[in-house]
């Protein structure tokens, strides 16, 4: 069971980061061009905030089971994905409003936020 929660972590963090990503390119570049936004962007904001948002419960499930509790680096994770979360929500918003400034901060810190824990989740330093 652990085994199992444990690489569908793996694979919804990696999942998290891609389409993160490719949400972060496709609000970004048509708003520095001052162009609108393709309608791409609003399913990949939400598969970028679903597959986080999966990586995050199932990451507790294994912290639960995988006696992680003691340790710092997973309660780091879970900032991470609530970080990732509201910089989502600003992003969105900062784009719908068309932006550029504010969308740009706003991706920076998702993307940010998900290299900080996907490196904290790999060294696991404490």
């Amino acid at each position: 069971m652990y085994t199992a929660f444990s690489e569908a972590h793996r694979g919804f963090a990696m999942l998290g980061c891609l389409t993160t990503v490719l949400w972060a390119l496709a609000a970004l570049i048509p708003t520095i061009r001052h162009r609108p936004a393709p309608r791409l962007w609003r399913p990949l904001f939400i598969a970028a905030m679903a597959t986080t948002g999966l990586s995050g419960l199932t990451g507790l499930v294994v912290l639960f089971f995988g006696g992680w509790l003691s340790f710092i680096f997973p309660w780091l994770g879970i900032v991470a994905i609530a970080l990732h979360g509201m910089a989502g929500a600003r992003g969105r918003k900062a784009l719908e409003a068309g932006a550029a400034g504010p969308l740009a901060v706003a991706l920076t810190v998702q993307i940010l936020a998900l290299v900080v824990a996907y490196a904290l989740m790999i060294a696991k330093p404490f």
